[in-house]
């Protein structure tokens, strides 16, 4: 059965931090939205209850909250002349499959980029100079600067209720955070969080060699803390059970805890589950989008109506809904030339000390 949902004014496939960030904004400013996700809804009260201990086996072992390979998997390739294969299993890709998406069961490391990050041609250039590029090196800015997006940077993590210890606010350097960082507007919402018996040590040697230790900026809640939506969050509990779990407690940076609940009350916000989207669809001339086409969790084709559709799935799936819709240039490695799919990375990783 086909059948064609009412039109709204923006669709956003996938409903994870980026989405649901994207969605409190748009709702906010009065926009109807419909958010299409592809997994299961997943509350924080009646998914991971703490009247439930967590389930290492299923957690940590069998991994259940990830999407599985066998449900969605990637074709890999070293080289271009090599055929393409498909990964079975997914290594340090611990992709979303629920409502909150892969922001569920994160580790929580909660990192701002630096400035070098968002203008590595330009500080590249200026500090080393050309010689420094080798033949095929793709390096270019971002076209936003890291002042630009700092603003966003505090929103965010006002929301998130994000732990840490700030290096640099206003210009000024702070005792014990990060030296080398971005300067902030704003301390961290909530304090860092509070260190092992190893992390001490480890930051007592490191100080004495004269680097520059400090906590990691955390998804999890160093104190009881009011996020900028009027959502409580409740401090850790340092029980370890981040990475692979929900958090139950309230004390996890998550989508469930910070964003949704305050999003699912308001009227023009619509999230439609287990559905995933194969095209977005456009004019005949290609140069506008006009919704989506989805396939939902009986089979059927629907159709989402909308002025923009915005993707926030992860980075992947993203690239490849563009190149199944047909839209825009798909990049080629060899000639260099086309825009899907170029300079398409996933993301970065952390310990949980470090030492610049």
């Amino acid at each position: 059965m086909n059948y064609k949902r009412p039109k709204a004014d923006v669709v956003i496939v996938g409903l994870g931090w980026s989405g649901s960030t994207m969605a409190e904004e748009l709702t906010r400013a009065g926009l109807k939205v419909v958010a299409i996700e592809r997994g299961a809804w997943r509350d924080t009260t009646t998914s991971f209850p703490t009247t439930r201990d967590p389930d290492e086996l299923s957690g940590s072992v069998r991994k259940e909250i990830l999407q599985a390979p066998v449900t969605e998997t990637y074709t890999v390739r070293n080289k271009a002349g090599q055929t393409a294969l498909p990964m079975r299993k997914y290594h340090n890709l611990t992709l979303g499959n629920n409502v909150g998406g892969a922001g569920t069961h994160w580790a929580g490391a909660s990192w701002r980029w630096l400035p070098f990050d968002h203008q590595p041609y330009s500080h590249v250039m200026q500090r080393y100079g050309a010689g420094q590029l080798v033949d095929g090196l793709i390096l270019q800015d971002w076209g936003v600067t890291y002042d630009d997006l700092e603003p966003f940077y505090d929103r965010f993590e006002k929301i998130a209720g994000t732990s840490g210890t700030a290096g640099v606010i206003n210009g000024q350097r702070q005792p014990g955070g990060n030296p080398f960082e971005g300067s902030r507007t704003a301390p961290y919402p909530t304090p860092a969080l509070e260190r092992s018996r190893a992390n001490v040590l480890f930051a007592q040697a490191a100080t004495r060699l004269g680097y520059h230790p400090f906590p990691v900026p955390s998804a999890m809640i160093g104190a009881p803390y009011k996020n900028a939506l009027g959502l409580n969050l409740a401090p850790c509990t340092y029980c370890g059970y981040c990475q692979l779990y929900g958090c139950g407690n309230w004390s996890k940076s998550s989508p469930n805890i910070c964003i949704l609940p305050v999003l699912m009350q308001r009227p023009n916000f619509t999230v439609v589950t287990e559905c995933e989207v194969i095209r977005i669809n456009t004019t005949p001339d290609r140069k506008m989008a006009t919704g989506v086409t989805f396939v939902d969790s009986d089979g059927n084709i629907g159709e989402q109506p909308a002025d923009i559709v915005i993707t926030a799935t992860f980075t992947l799936d993203n690239t490849r809904l563009l190149l199944l819709s047909g839209i825009s240039t798909p990049y080629d490695v060899a000639s260099g030339q086309g825009v899907v799919g170029r300079l398409a990375v996933t993301h970065k990783s952390a310990v949980l000390e470090f030492c610049a």
